[in-house]
């Protein structure tokens, strides 16, 4: 089964996201950020959780399970709805790719131990505010 690590870094001014992803199985280690364009922390971490699936589907996996440290996005899936248009957006096109895996599992994993992820997505914020000349 293959772990993917997951998460995002915002900024309020500019308002820009960034995220982390890694994954990780028997023959893949795989480690990338990506912007995320302008969007609040939580949105990135929708969108993080978006890109990774896609990402899992490219690489063939089929059972994963995801770490995040997105009590947001767990409880949704716990829940099995949410409330938020914008959130919900997200998890509608994130259902779908779910059910096309054998297996897949979310689930909440302190900051401590997200820190791959956690760093990617920092490290990328900083180089596109500094891109930007505001860091």
């Amino acid at each position: 089964m293959a772990q993917i690590y997951i998460d995002a870094a915002a900024s309020l001014k500019p308002k820009l996201a960034c995220g982390g992803l890694i994954i990780k199985d028997d023959l893949l280690n795989s480690k990338e950020s990506v912007l995320l364009g302008e969007m609040d922390n939580h949105e990135g971490e929708w969108a993080m959780l978006e890109f990774a699936l896609k990402q899992a589907v490219k690489l063939k996996l089929t059972s994963i399970i995801v770490y995040t440290d997105s009590k947001i996005i767990v409880d949704t899936f716990d829940k099995g709805h949410v409330k938020n248009k914008v959130f919900k957006s997200y998890y509608d096109r994130v259902v779908p790719l779910t059910k096309a895996l054998d297996m897949f599992i979310i689930t909440h994993t302190p900051r401590k131990n997200n820190r791959g992820a956690d760093i990617l997505a920092k490290d990328r914020l900083y180089k596109e505010r500094k891109k930007l000349n505001l860091n």
